[in-house]
């Protein structure tokens, strides 16, 4: 893809979000008061877009191709073993990559500073390995991918209830956070490489990325039982404390810890065992390269300028508006999901499916009004200091109902798509925005804060699944109608 090309899909996805935040910021007088002006912050979206753009282009270069050779090369080698441990390796090491992985932990660190970010990023990052890692064990033994979700499922919900409150909101916003824009394009990959080497039917195309998303929010869970320590810290601002100089020189820190391990393990497996063309290597390796400076740019702008002007403006509408609050999270949500990219390849891929039956405008807005709920819902949640469980129990228990009936190959798209609607703006935009938020009402901030992303990330599960329904009903009537005639 031609950087233009990128910079304009890019552009799509936070331009409607970033033109809402200075609207809303003039309203509320935001800008200057709280230490970031409008020419920051517009400075800030400029790079924003262009980090992002170049880092998807790396993405695209460098991760996916690489991905793909390496999942169909370990299944020729016809060893389980190899297949699982490259699985568990790879999926650890990418996560420890993904910006909203990344920005996550700095997140909750602001608002715990007892939960060192490394130790968190790495028990995320870790269970997305093992699911990783699993979700290929499914697909070679063939196990049945409802029984695989629902078991997990059902696990994740039996530890959440030994576990406080806090560490369930992390865990499932962690669940989100992971299928970002480095890790489901390796992950994917590596699993169309699996899938292809198989010859299977395209039920077994998906699902990878559903499976991988559990991992995170079990291990988190998992700390949150061994964790213990003071759960009400206030938040605090690393870009208040820090000039943009030490910020930048932080997070430049911060990616080469991340992506090197990336960058070892590739040059490995092409040494021993991919064997690829000079030049197709160069190829990869500058890809890389644009991942490492987009990341850089990206993280950037977003610590200094982006973050806290979304906090800024959670703050004053909260202690202002609730009803502007509201309003404004349901705009959020919806430009979230209409202007993510991988939405729109997702519901193409649906309507392709559905030979038609389902139409791309339908779905899209059907997408556009769960997101937009789920951030409205999460709104309402902060305002009226009610629990996640509330919401996250209810939806599960409807996306188990809904899976006994639902085609396989629906379950698979919709448990993946809900790594699709959690992409870079809910973590760098929406979330600090649910925390400013939280402060301004003036509740807990730690129980109150997170559990945004795994709303966004519930709600296209059940709308697709519920997609899923009305077309086996649609076709089983079109089959009946056949058999009559």
């Amino acid at each position: 893809m031609g950087f233009l090309k990128q910079f304009k899909e890019t552009s799509a996805s936070v331009l409607p979000i970033a033109v809402l935040a200075a609207v809303a910021g003039l309203l509320l007088n935001v800008f200057g008061a709280e230490g970031v002006t409008l020419v920051e912050f517009i400075l800030s979206v400029f790079l924003v877009i262009v980090g992002l753009t170049i880092f998807l282009i790396g993405v695209e270069v460098g991760l996916t191709p690489i991905g793909n050779q390496i999942g169909a090369k370990i299944t020729q080698k016809r060893s389980v073993l190899v297949l699982l441990l490259a699985g568990f390796l790879l999926g650890t090491i990418i996560t420890i990559a993904e910006p909203d992985v990344q920005v996550l932990a700095s997140q909750v660190h602001q608002i715990n500073p007892l939960i060192d970010v490394r130790t968190l990023t790495l028990s995320i990052s870790i269970g997305v390995g093992l699911f990783v890692a699993f979700a290929f064990l499914r697909s070679i033994l063939n196990l049945s991918l409802k029984l695989s979700l629902a078991i997990s499922v059902i696990l994740l919900f039996t530890v959440a209830s030994l576990v406080d409150e806090f560490f369930v909101s992390v865990a499932f916003d962690s669940g989100g956070a992971t299928t970002g824009p480095m890790a489901v394009p390796f992950i994917m990959a590596m699993g169309l490489g699996i899938s292809a080497s198989k010859n299977d039917d395209g039920d077994s195309s998906f699902g990878y990325a559903g499976l991988a998303s559990i991992g995170p929010v079990l291990f988190v869970l998992i700390l949150g039982l061994i964790f213990s320590g003071d759960l009400n810290s206030s938040v605090v601002s690393e870009s208040a404390s820090n000039s943009n100089l030490e910020v930048l020189f932080d997070v430049f820190k911060e990616v080469v810890s991340a992506l090197a391990p990336l960058v070892i393990i590739c040059a490995l497996m092409q040494v021993f065992f991919l064997r690829m063309p000079r030049m197709q290597t160069l190829r990869i390796f500058i890809g890389f390269f644009y991942t490492f400076i987009g990341l850089i740019v990206f993280l950037f702008a977003v610590k200094c300028f982006f973050m806290p002007t979304a906090t800024a403006i959670g703050i004053a509408l909260a202690s202002t508006s609730k009803i502007g609050l509201c309003v404004l999270a349901a705009l959020l949500g919806a430009s979230v999901v209409l202007a993510e990219p991988a939405i729109w390849v997702l519901t193409r891929q649906v309507e392709e499916v559905t030979q038609g039956h389902i139409e791309r405008k339908i779905l899209l807005i059907a997408l556009s009004l769960a997101v937009s709920l789920a951030v409205l819902l999460s709104m309402v949640r902060i305002l009226f200091s009610l629990s996640l469980w509330t919401f996250l129990l209810p939806g599960y228990i409807l996306i188990l109902l809904f899976m006994i009936k639902t085609p396989t190959l629906f379950v698979g798209i919709a448990f993946d798509s809900g790594g699709v609607a959690t992409g870079p703006m809910s973590s760098t935009f929406l979330l600090p925005f649910a925390i400013g938020a939280a402060t301004g009402a003036g509740g807990d901030i730690a129980t109150a804060s997170f559990g945004m992303i795994g709303l966004i990330a519930m709600m296209p599960i059940i709308c697709i699944e519920a997609l899923g329904l009305i077309y086996a009903r649609a076709l089983r009537k079109k089959e009946k109608e056949g058999d009559n005639e």
